[in-house]
């Protein structure tokens, strides 16, 4: 398993009165990618509080970059309860030497059609062990989350 750092993360919290899918056809128009949703992605799978969360992925793999587009808010509650104001999460994970990130920010952020999408720091997440691990084994389709990241 891959093993990332800190500084291996980028993530921007989305404002976007938009249903999941009208959001990642949005970020695969503006920045030519092709996220495509992980039906079997749940939280809290193995405790008595499940939550659906929409969650798109792509792997870029020339250059090693894995991005997540996430909904903060599921059929149970907030997965990132310390941001409860976004309604997605795009996720870059891998050394991004290329500035592909930042890119795909201003490039969203040009198509103009979502209320606004603002880069964060890492260091805002509260429980960064338990977000790079729950990161880590996404391609599993396992999640483990503590209840207030």
């Amino acid at each position: 398993m891959n093993r990332h750092s800190p500084t291996d993360l980028k993530i921007a919290g989305i404002k976007a009165n938009l249903y999941g899918y009208q959001v990642a056809w949005l970020v695969n128009q503006s920045f030519d990618m092709q996220l495509t949703m992980n039906e079997d992605w749940i939280i809290g799978e193995d405790s008595t509080e499940k939550s659906e969360h929409l969650h798109f992925f792509q792997e870029f793999e020339d250059v090693e970059l894995k991005w997540y587009l996430v909904q903060n808010r599921g059929s149970a509650g907030v997965l990132y309860q310390s941001k409860p104001l976004f309604d997605y999460f795009l996720i870059c994970f891998g050394e991004d030497i290329y500035g592909y990130f930042e890119r795909a920010v201003s490039a969203i952020i040009d198509a103009g059609k979502i209320d606004g999408i603002f880069p964060l720091s890492f260091s805002l997440i509260k429980t960064q062990e338990n977000f790079l691990t729950n990161m880590n084994v996404k391609n599993n389709k396992k999640y483990i989350e503590s209840p207030h990241v």
